[in-house]
């Protein structure tokens, strides 16, 4: 008599789950990026140097369009200035010096955003009754 093993697996259920895990990530992914990007936004509005505070209320949250979605941080042209202002302030030109506000913001906020994408992911998994 030879030697054997049979083991018979039922994949259904499994594959129903990882069905449910990309859209369950998208919602709870989204969501923490809305988080961020509304960080982003606020400690970029603060850190921008206020002569009129227009530049600052330029700065915005846009929904990204697909297949990226999430949101991004806009600095949008302001009215009655250089449309070019806020990327001056950002970088400097050759007779301004540089003010950064809207990439050190992003840089400031990217520990908690990546334990915010942690936390969605695990709340998706076990939302779809894959983590256990």
């Amino acid at each position: 008599m030879a030697d054997r093993l049979t083991i018979s697996v039922d994949v259904r259920a499994l594959l129903a789950a990882l069905d449910q895990l990309g859209p369950a990530a998208e919602r709870h992914v989204h969501r923490a990026a809305r988080i961020t990007a509304e960080q982003i936004r606020d400690e970029a509005s603060g850190r921008v140097r206020r002569a009129t505070g227009k530049t600052a209320g330029a700065i915005t949250i846009e929904e990204a369009p697909p297949p990226l979605g999430g949101y991004r941080v806009f600095v949008g042209a302001v009215l009655g200035r250089a449309a070019n202002l806020p990327q001056w302030i950002e970088f400097g030109t050759r007779r301004m010096e540089a003010r950064p506000f809207l990439f050190s913001s992003a840089r400031l906020e990217e520990g908690a955003h990546l334990r915010r994408i942690s936390e969605a992911m695990t709340k998706a998994i076990a939302e779809t009754g894959l983590g256990g």
